[in-house]
């Protein structure tokens, strides 16, 4: 499988969307959020659901493409730190992808709205994600194997630079999706990433980062310090 289009159904992802998205507005943080505010909030999803399409354009290769923290993918070489908590025996195969929700052209709406639209496309633009693990995951030819967790630059000691060495071996354009000079990928709303499928149940990524290999100045989340920016929206 090679540049392979896939078109996944947004409806599976909408719950988890949702957390997301009240995660994203902060409205779990324990503080009281006018009902009012949340009730708009939540129903602005109405206004773009029949616009989002989540697409993502995946490739396959051999266990044997791994060695140690660094793949080689079709001449490409891939860095990425926290695969030496893996062992090599136990990885089965990789899968390496593109997934976008497109771009909305939304500028009539109001601010208020728009922050909305945005949040949501965030929040679908995860969700999307695990939709595609999930997809993976149900594929028959992963039966009795495990599809990880998500890997992509930016996180877990993968550079961010290496965006580029997905586009290398990915036709961004089968999906409309290109990187820019700038190093950014448009649509914003787009991600670049990995699964490993392995042969027993893995554990190495997880929600934190107490396993992780990272050297804390590639990874968003330790720049951050593990905080999400949140949006003032209340």
């Amino acid at each position: 499988m090679k540049n392979h289009v896939i078109h996944l159904d947004k409806d599976q992802g909408k719950e988890t969307a949702e957390k997301n998205f009240t995660d994203m507005c902060g409205y779990n943080r324990g503080k009281p959020v006018p009902q009012k505010i949340f009730d708009r909030s939540l129903r602005s999803l109405n206004d773009i659901y029949h616009l989002l399409e989540i697409k993502a354009l995946i490739s396959e290769y051999e266990k044997t493409c791994v060695d140690g923290i660094k793949m080689l993918l079709d001449g490409k070489l891939f860095t990425c730190n926290a695969l030496a908590q893996i062992p090599s025996e136990d990885i089965e195969g990789i899968y390496i992808y593109l997934l976008t929700v497109g771009e909305l052209c939304l500028s009539e709406a109001s601010i208020l709205n728009q922050v909305y639209y945005d949040i949501w496309q965030n929040a679908y633009m995860d969700a999307g994600q695990e939709i595609l693990r999930q997809y993976l995951q149900g594929l028959s030819c992963n039966k009795d194997r495990f599809v990880s967790d998500n890997f992509g630059p930016g996180f877990f000691g993968m550079d961010v630079s290496q965006l580029e060495q997905f586009f290398a071996i990915l036709d961004g354009e089968k999906i409309s999706l290109k990187l820019l000079d700038s190093g950014f990928m448009s649509p914003t709303k787009s991600y670049a990433g990995f699964f490993l499928v392995t042969n027993s149940q893995q554990n190495f990524v997880g929600n934190d980062c107490e396993n992780c290999l990272s050297s804390r100045k590639t990874c968003i989340y330790c720049k951050a310090g593990r905080k999400m920016v949140k949006y003032n929206i209340q």
